[in-house]
């Protein structure tokens, strides 16, 4: 029977279906009518169950070798003051770290540090000498970025503790840290840079403090040490780019009272090689070879 079309080319009966709402059961499988928005009679939905795929062990292997970043190294900083890294520094522990995928960021991995008891307290994780955001992922921690400063092959995350107050460098010069060795019987000059201490430092921590860290790291007696504060100009009312430098001349003196907390800008170091007396200690002249360790000067 022919319907009577509208306008629209809608039949009045069909508008009327669509008004109530009512199922239109036009889809006929295998001679029975069906809901045409029933889901779970559609044809697409009655497909057979397809045997399940068996995984073969080494494939599964190897997606998760590559699923999973290589064991991480991290060595982890003992609790004090001095957080110089270096090739001389003596780190608590070292850990192996597994199970870790390069999405993961910093974050997670601070949180695994803590709940495996590795660190005590919050730390500060980083790739020396970049302390790394904790939204940085992991996997960016295996890209050679050009200029990023990565020493070790594959990284070697170092972990600080959380400072307890700012954080300073002590610069040493290089002729006062030389590093000399034997080779074949010469005695040949092994290393010649500025030393950089890194010091976790509280406003109530006197020169004296500083003093016996740099002596414990580098064997340079106490009564050797001649310090020197450069601060901000901000200390004495001049614009923010000027620098000064203040002698650290009293061992009892804190960083607070010489306003290092708020202004300090780093330390720098000379070593006293004059006795009591005025002669010159050439025992303690590192730098010099061993033919100008003479009695006198000429």
């Amino acid at each position: 029977m022919t319907q009577a079309l509208v306008g629209n080319g809608l039949s009045e009966q069909f508008k009327e279906l669509l008004r109530r709402r009512e199922p239109i059961e036009t889809l006929v499988t295998n001679g029975e009518s069906r809901r045409i928005w029933a889901k779970e009679e559609r044809p697409s939905y009655q497909a057979e169950e397809v045997e399940k795929r068996i995984i073969e062990p080494q494939a599964l292997e190897n997606a998760l070798a590559k699923e999973f970043l290589p064991p991480l190294i991290v060595r982890v900083l003992p609790a004090t003051q001095d957080l110089t890294v270096d090739e001389t520094t003596v780190y608590a522990k070292e850990v192996l770290l597994a199970g870790l995928r390069g999405q993961d960021t910093i974050e997670m991995l601070k949180e695994k540090l803590i709940k495996d008891g590795i660190t005590d307290g919050p730390p500060r994780v980083f790739l020396p000498p970049h302390e790394l955001r904790d939204e940085m992922k992991l996997g960016e921690c295996y890209v050679q970025w050009t200029g990023f400063g990565l020493d070790n092959w594959p990284p070697k995350f170092v972990v600080k503790p959380e400072l307890k107050g700012f954080e300073l460098v002590v610069s040493v010069p290089a002729y006062d840290t030389t590093v000399w060795e034997q080779v074949k019987g010469q005695k040949k000059l092994k290393k010649y840079t500025t030393r950089r201490l890194i010091l976790d430092l509280r406003p109530h921590d006197n020169v004296g403090v500083v003093k016996r860290i740099v002596e414990q790291r580098l064997g340079i007696a106490v009564a050797q040490q001649i310090l020197s504060a450069e601060v901000a100009g901000d200390l004495f009312g001049a614009p923010g780019h000027h620098t000064y430098f203040v002698d650290l001349e009293d061992d009892a003196q804190t960083m607070q009272e010489y306003a290092i907390d708020r202004f300090g800008l780093g330390i720098y170091l000379r070593v006293n090689r004059f006795d009591e007396n005025g002669d010159f200690g050439f025992d303690h002249a590192e730098f010099l070879e061993e033919d100008h360790h003479q009695d006198g000067c000429t």
